[in-house]
């Protein structure tokens, strides 16, 4: 029950993939005013990706188990 990695570092531009493959069902949503745009359906099995075009840290968790969470810097 964790996002693996956590935390990484891309360029704008980047295009990140988040691969769902567990029991439980998840979602990828931002926290904070920045990271707005980051906002995945529920997901239990599959893949879902978004493009960050604006250098920053966007944080995020899965708003079904808010203890996994994550950082994408962007530089």
């Amino acid at each position: 029950m964790k996002f693996s990695p956590a935390d990484i570092t891309v360029k704008a531009g980047d295009t990140v993939t988040w691969k769902f493959d567990d029991k439980a069902p998840h979602a990828v949503q931002g926290i904070g005013d920045v990271a707005l745009g980051i906002n995945s359906p529920i997901i239990r099995k599959g893949e879902w990706s978004h493009t960050f075009t604006t250098p920053g840290t966007y944080r995020y968790l899965c708003p079904l188990h808010p203890d996994m969470k994550g950082t994408v810097t962007v530089q």
